[in-house]
C-alpha cells in the first residue's frame, strides 16, 4: 500500500463535535504525519480550500448547517482540485451516499460502520487513484497536443464504421475538408472506388490482430487529385470505442 507524505494534510467538513473527534483519533492513529483542518461549515471549508493549494485530502460530512445534497457536493470536489474528497454519511443518506460517487467522489463511508483501519484504507486508495488519474489525464493532454499540431496528417476512425473520430489541422489542410465535413465522412470517402476492397481488407485484418500496420496506399484529395500515401496505423481505445490512429505521410513526389 504506498506510503502517505510527510505532513499528510486532511480538511474534515465536519460540524458535529462528536464525529469530528472520533475522526481525528482514527487518523491520529493511522496517519500520524498527518496535519488535521476542521471546518465546521461550508463557508468555512470553502475559505480554507481557496487558500491552501497543499492539501492533500477532504473528509466531507453531507449535512452541514449552511449546505448539504449535490451541491455541496459538487462545489467541494471543485474547489479541492487535486485532492480526493471522501464522503461521510449516515445510514438515511446512504443511497444518496452512492449516487455522490458520480460527482467526482472518491469513496464514501457510513458514519458509524467504519474504524480506524478502514477510513486509512479508504485515504490511501482514494490518493492513489487521484494520483492515476491525473497522470492519464496529462497522458491525454500531451496526447491530443502532438496530434493536433503535428505537420503530418493524422486521423483517428472507428474500426466497426470506418467513420472519422478526430482529424488534425494538417489533415484539414492537405485533404482540403473542413473539420465538420471530416467527422460526417468515412475512410471509404478518401479511397479510389476501385480500392474500397482492398481497404476494407486490410481493415478487417488489422481490427483482427490489433497490430501495428504500415503500407503505401492512395488517397484522395476534395478536389479529386491522387496523392500516394505511406500509411502506419496503430489500434487504440478512443472515448471506450475500438479504434485506429492514422499517420499519413504524402510520398507522390518521392
Amino acid at each position: 500500500m504506498p506510503l502517505l507524505k510527510k505532513d499528510f494534510q486532511i480538511l474534515v467538513i465536519e460540524d458535529n463535535d462528536g464525529d469530528f473527534l472520533l475522526i481525528e483519533e482514527y487518523l491520529k492513529e493511522e496517519v500520524p504525519s498527518s496535519v488535521v483542518h476542521r471546518a465546521k461549515t461550508f463557508r468555512d471549508a470553502k475559505k480554507f480550500l481557496m487558500q491552501e493549494p497543499q492539501l492533500y485530502m477532504v473528509l466531507l460530512d453531507l449535512s452541514l448547517p449552511d449546505a448539504q445534497g449535490r451541491n455541496l457536493v459538487s462545489e467541494t470536489v471543485r474547489l479541492a482540485r487535486t485532492a480526493p474528497v471522501i464522503v461521510l454519511t449516515g445510514n438515511t443518506n446512504k443511497d444518496f451516499g452512492i449516487q455522490t460517487l458520480s460527482e467526482g467522489i472518491s469513496d464514501y463511508l457510513i458514519k458509524g460502520d467504519f474504524n480506524a483501519s478502514q477510513l486509512h484504507k479508504s485515504i490511501v486508495y482514494s490518493v492513489e487513484r487521484k494520483r492515476i488519474g491525473l497522470q492519464l489525464e496529462e497522458s491525454e493532454k500531451k496526447y491530443r497536443s502532438l496530434f493536433h499540431f503535428s505537420p503530418i496528417p493524422m486521423w483517428v476512425y472507428d474500426t466497426d464504421t470506418f467513420l472519422f473520430l478526430d482529424v488534425n489541422e494538417a489533415a484539414i489542410r492537405d485533404y482540403g475538408y473542413t473539420r465538420e465535413e471530416f467527422m460526417s465522412m468515412s475512410i471509404m470517402d478518401i479511397r479510389p472506388e476501385e480500392d474500397i476492397p482492398l481497404i476494407k481488407e486490410i481493415v478487417s485484418k488489422n481490427k483482427e490482430s490489433g497490430s501495428y500496420y504500415e503500407g503505401e496506399l492512395r488517397h484522395l484529395k476534395k478536389n479529386g487529385e491522387l496523392m500516394n500515401i505511406k500509411v502506419q496505423s496503430n489500434q487504440i481505445d478512443f472515448d471506450g470505442r475500438r479504434a485506429r490512429i492514422i499517420l499519413a505521410t504524402d510520398i507522390t513526389e518521392v
